[in-house]
C-alpha cells in the first residue's frame, strides 16, 4: 500500500527534497508540485563592478633636454634623443620645461606622447633643440634632416650644429707699415773754384795769396819777374 502526502502550495519548494519510498525500496526525487516551473526554483545573483580611473601622469620636472621626472616618481630617458651638447643644452632644457612640465603625457617604450598625440622626440628635433641618435626612429631622423636643412635652432649660426661652439676667429692685428721716407737729396757738389787771377802782385797780396808758386792758382809768369817760379815775393 502506497502513502500519499497532500502538500500545500507554500510547501511546494520543500517537496523537492522529499523522497518517496516505493514498494521496492528505491529512493527517487519527488516531482515538483503542479503549477511550478523549474525557473521558479532558480536564484539570480547580480554583481556590480566599480572601475576606478587612475589619475593622469604629468611631467614633474626636467633633468636635461632628454630626461624628465614624472609625477609618479618615474624617471624617463626619452628614446631617440642624444645627450644635449654644451652649446645647446640650455635651449634644450628651456624648451622641455615650457613644453612638458605640468602637462599630462603617455609613456610608451620610453617615448613621451603629448595630449595631442605628438611624439616629444620628433617635436624637439624639428625645433633644433634635440639631436637624433644613430638608429633613431625614421620620424625622428626625418625631422632632424628638415631642421638641419633649414638651419633651425642649434643647426643655425648659434652653434653651427656643433656640441661646443667654435671659438671665434680673431683676425691678427694689422701692423701699420711706416710710410717710406724719401731718400735725401744728395748734397750739391761745391762749385768749382773760379780760377784765381790777380792783375798784379798788389791784388795777390791784398787777397792773401802772395807769394804765388808755379802751379798754384793765380800764378802767372807775368808776376814772376825773375822767373824763379815764385811770383809776388
Amino acid at each position: 500500500m502506497t502513502v500519499f502526502t497532500q502538500l500545500s502550495k507554500g510547501a511546494a519548494l520543500a517537496a523537492g527534497a522529499v523522497l518517496v519510498v516505493s514498494a521496492c525500496g528505491t529512493a527517487e526525487p519527488a516531482p515538483l508540485a503542479a503549477g511550478l516551473s523549474s525557473s521558479s526554483a532558480t536564484t539570480t545573483t547580480t554583481t556590480t563592478t566599480t572601475t576606478t580611473t587612475a589619475p593622469p601622469v604629468t611631467v614633474e620636472s626636467v633633468v636635461d633636454g632628454r630626461t624628465v621626472m614624472l609625477s609618479n616618481g618615474t624617471k624617463v630617458l626619452v628614446s631617440g634623443l642624444a645627450q644635449p651638447g654644451e652649446c645647446w643644452a640650455a635651449s634644450a632644457v628651456d624648451f622641455a620645461t615650457k613644453t612638458l612640465v605640468g602637462k599630462p603625457v603617455q609613456v610608451a617604450a620610453s617615448s613621451l606622447v603629448l595630449p595631442d598625440g605628438t611624439d616629444y622626440a620628433v617635436l624637439a628635433v624639428s625645433q633644433g633643440v634635440g639631436r637624433a641618435i644613430d638608429g633613431a626612429e625614421t620620424a625622428v631622423q626625418t625631422a632632424q634632416a628638415t631642421a638641419k636643412a633649414a638651419s633651425t635652432g642649434f643647426w643655425g649660426p648659434s652653434c653651427g650644429g656643433l656640441d661646443v661652439k667654435a671659438a671665434p676667429v680673431v683676425a691678427p692685428p694689422v701692423v701699420q707699415q711706416p710710410a717710406p721716407q724719401p731718400k735725401p737729396e744728395p748734397a750739391p757738389a761745391p762749385p768749382a773754384p773760379a780760377p784765381a787771377y790777380y792783375a798784379n802782385c798788389a791784388a795777390a797780396k791784398a787777397a792773401g795769396a802772395a807769394p804765388l808758386y808755379r802751379g798754384q792758382p793765380g800764378y802767372s809768369s807775368k808776376l814772376d819777374r825773375d822767373g824763379d817760379g815764385v811770383a809776388c815775393e
